[in-house]
């Protein structure tokens, strides 16, 4: 049947379908099923409360192409819920797949939720094998299948352009975006239109786009979801697949881990909000009926934060995004190469940026790289000299790179300065207003207060910089990681450490260390062995036997720059030494050391879970998610599993305190020893703190309801509003006790609940004569009336707003706690540094 054919005859393949129905029941059942978000849909969108979302019904069944127009007005005004149409090609299969299932179903929903419930979950299963279902999924028997993304025009390879229509012939052609015309978006459904808007910008990324509770996958993304995560094709004739909400972490580190980006994007509208945004406009189209879609975050392998919808980070290494700018040949006249660099470990949130001369083999890039592995590097179009790209290709080759636009995209030393100064990114770290990091302001001219123009010597690193901010606002964590201002200066380890001087690590600071390049590295096997690039067979493998997660990462940076001055070498063994001495200190400290989650990321998740600069003009802010109990109990657990194992750093520091007084090695005291208590010692004193925070709040209570309630003292936003409500009580009950003498009658009370709370009541038997002018009644019942006066009203209306400014500092209550936790960063920080060294 052709589609003309099936446009003009809707009613009797309508009937057909239902009595091919009635005979396979099991086909039904799977068509019925896989198209979960049409089910959802009906559950999310509520299409039936006055066609409030009647486009999103019909996005959630979008076909693509011209098909949509035919099938859009298609729909049985008796039905509740709305049919999906979909056209089919041969007759056969339209016989079978063309039908209005969900009226067909309603029925059986009601009567066995279970079976509906199972059935749905199968749809996520992965398939027995991929071939029997791509093949019969579009209806086509045998060969392979053409989706209709395939079949367009101008998204053949060789045809496509990019968002400013360059050909992929041209040299500055953008890979990354996508030219989509406007007559297809105009025929497009409304939900579908935004995927193609939202694709047509990252076309080199996977879009996780939300639908109800269901992440959805389309056209080319669904053919990488069913491929790479094993999810199952929808039936239909455009590739089509999805999972629930709470798989998002998994999915999303699967295809990152291949070298994938992925967008996560969710709904900020409800479809009241939807309402009442139409409302509001003069004439809304049906592309406005549709709740609003926003990018919340985009995921690649140099950017993973681990937040609480993204779960366990996989490995304890850092993976690094490296950001380099190389000085043009001209202008370094044939003496080696400069670079600057700025790489980032977004999992801790600390920056390490510097600039070096290197000579014409580019040793200490290859240093660089093999020291600090990157898993994605940026650069500026056109820059890196051909000696730098090969390195690129033979070192890091498994690599993720970008080349980003020159100016707009990687921007030079003076715009990433002034984007720093107007963004205030490092208001929360400074009372005065918003400063530049001391290791930033080092490398800004002297004779510019502003802080506007580099230093000599640093434009390029502060370059390397600024490409790096632009891409981490792309993937919108620029802000929870800059606020941090954890900055470092990287400067090559050949360099003398004295000119550095500026290393914040107090371990770094060692005077001479051997140096390992990227060459020797390799061939010593050190870190990789040369048959497979694995960790099988190396140094570090061997010497690994690290209880903490930030206890390997500091080995691994110890074996790229061993030690080579006797002073330091000897008081390593001094520490050694010591703790053979103290055997059963040393067994206890290490079976506590185990115990240790992955502190340094931890606190680095409870920063951008605390800060403040991710108000309201981030759209995750705004997302709608279904799951936000369960992301306010991991948000919890995380928080507790800090404040637990600080508590085992001061445990750990306790039990070495009786020991720690005799110790020889510097190194050892300088780790174990309270600050507090002893010059030598650099461990600071967490008591208070720990105390403070076990006062807090309830942490058993919290564990399970996910809802921080803060005890009297901690919140004083939360106590100031419990005041106030209370003087507000006492003020009405102080009332009454007044009413009664009045009008000597000592059954009055209150009565109401919600917004009509607090009329007074009063039994008939009081004649209307004794009761006073100013009483306005409300409402009656059998034997009372019920009043109200202005002074009740004011009493009341006062008591309202302290309730809501109650529920308003509970609502943030958790961020603000966990801002406050953050404060004292520096002091988490050098506890994690000092146990890393233990």
């Amino acid at each position: 049947m052709s589609e003309e054919e099936a446009a003009e005859k809707p009613k009797p393949s309508r009937r057909s379908s239902r009595a091919a129905a009635e005979k396979g029941q099991k086909s039904k059942r799977r068509r019925i099923v896989v198209a979960s978000d049409s089910d959802d849909s009906g559950e999310e969108f509520k299409p039936d409360q006055a066609g409030g979302s009647s486009d999103e019904d019909d996005e959630e069944g979008v076909s693509s192409g011209a098909e949509e127009e035919e099938s859009e007005p298609e729909t049985e005004p008796d039905s509740p819920v709305k049919p999906v149409k979909r056209k089919r090609p041969s007759e056969k299969p339209a016989i079978s797949k063309n039908k209005p299932d969900t009226p067909k179903r309603a029925p059986a929903v009601l009567s066995s939720v279970a079976s509906d419930t199972k059935s749905r979950l199968s749809a996520f299963s992965a398939p027995d094998n991929f071939e029997s279902q791509s093949g019969g999924a579009n209806g086509t028997e045998g060969g392979p299948t053409v989706w209709d993304h395939e079949k367009l025009d101008w998204l053949q390879d060789g045809k496509r352009k990019d968002a400013q229509r360059k050909r992929q012939s041209d040299e500055n052609y953008d890979p990354s975006t996508l030219y989509v015309p406007e007559d297809f978006l105009n025929r497009t459904t409304p939900g579908m239109r935004r995927w193609w808007q939202l694709k047509s910008e990252m076309f080199d990324t996977v879009l996780f786009y939300k639908v109800g509770k269901f992440y959805e996958l389309y056209h080319m993304d669904a053919v990488i979801g069913v491929n790479e995560l094993g999810l199952t094709f929808m039936k239909g004739t455009w590739a089509h697949s999805g999972f629930p909400e709470i798989g998002f972490g998994r999915f999303s580190d699967v295809l990152v881990q291949k070298g994938y980006k992925v967008a996560r994007v969710e709904q900020t509208e409800t479809p009241e909000m939807m309402e009442a945004r139409c409302k509001t406009m003069a004439r809304p189209t049906k592309f406005d009926r549709v709740v609003k879609r926003e990018v919340c975050r985009i995921i690649t392998r140099g950017t993973q934060t681990y937040s609480v919808l993204d779960g366990a980070p996989s490995e304890t290494q850092s993976k690094y995004l490296l950001s380099i700018k190389e000085k043009n040949e001209e202008d370094s006249a044939g003496h080696g190469h400069v670079y600057g660099v700025c790489f980032i470990d977004t999992s801790v949130g600390r920056f390490h940026i510097g600039q070096f001369q290197d000579d014409r083999h580019c040793s200490r890039l290859r240093t660089l790289v093999a020291h600090y592995s990157p898993a994605q590097v940026l650069f500026e179009k056109g820059n890196p000299s051909a000696e730098t790209l090969k390195i690129f290709k033979a070192v890091v080759s498994s690599t993720l790179q970008e080349g980003l636009n020159v100016g707009s995209q990687f921007w030079d030393a003076q715009k990433t300065l002034k984007v720093l100064s107007e963004e205030d990114y490092f208001k929360e770290s400074n009372e005065n207003g918003s400063v530049l990091p001391p290791t930033l302001k080092a490398m800004t001219s002297e004779s510019d207060a502003l802080s506007l123009t580099p230093k000599t010597g640093y434009e390029l690193a502060l370059s390397a910089f600024g490409g790096c901010i632009f891409y981490l606002k792309k993937c919108l964590v620029d802000q929870e990681l800059l606020s941090m201002g954890n900055f470092e200066e990287y400067v090559p380890v050949d360099v003398e450490m004295d000119q550095a001087g500026g290393a914040s690590c107090f371990f770094a600071q060692t005077r001479q260390r051997m140096v390992l390049d990227g060459v020797t590295l390799a061939n010593l096997e050190i870190l990789q062995n040369g048959s497979s690039g694995g960790p099988e067979g190396t140094l570090l493998e061997r010497l690994d036997t690290c209880c903490t997660p930030f206890g390997k990462r500091l080995l691994k940076q110890w074996l790229c720059a061993p030690l080579c001055n006797p002073s330091s070498i000897g008081d390593r063994l001094d520490a050694l030494e010591d703790l053979m001495g103290a055997p059963s200190q040393a067994t206890e400290v290490t079976d506590l050391l185990k115990k240790l989650p992955d502190l340094e990321r931890l606190l680095s998740k409870i920063h951008s879970m605390g800060t403040p600069l991710k108000g309201q003009d981030h759209p995750d802010t705004r997302a709608i998610l279904y799951e936000e109990v369960v992301y306010s109990k991991r948000k919890i657990a995380d928080f507790l599993a800090a404040l637990e194992g600080f508590k085992v750093m001061r445990e750990i520091v306790s039990n070495m305190e009786p020991v720690a007084e005799s110790f020889k090695s510097k190194l050892l005291r300088q780790v174990v020893l309270l600050k507090t208590e002893n010059d030598d010692g650099l461990f600071p004193d967490l008591s208070p703190e720990l105390k403070r925070w076990d006062t807090a709040f309830d942490h058993q209570k919290a564990r399970t309801t996910g809802v921080i309630t803060p005890k009297a003292g901690f919140d004083p936003e939360y106590d100031q509003a419990l005041n106030g409500i209370k003087e507000c009580e006492k003020g009405l009950q102080e009332y009454l006790d007044r009413q009664k003498k009045r009008l000597g009658c000592k059954n009055l009370s209150y009565w109401g609940t919600g917004r009509n709370r607090y009329q007074l009541e009063v039994p008939d038997s009081i004649s209307e004569r004794s009761v006073p002018e100013e009483y306005e009644v409300r409402s009656t019942k059998k034997g009372w009336k019920r009043y109200s006066t202005k002074e009740i009203e004011k009493l009341f209306s006062e008591l309202q707003s302290w309730e809501d400014k109650r529920d308003a500092a509970l609502k943030d209550c958790m961020r603000r706690l966990f801002y406050n936790f953050d404060k004292n960063y520096k002091d988490w920080q050098t506890a994690v540094e000092c146990m890393a060294v233990l």
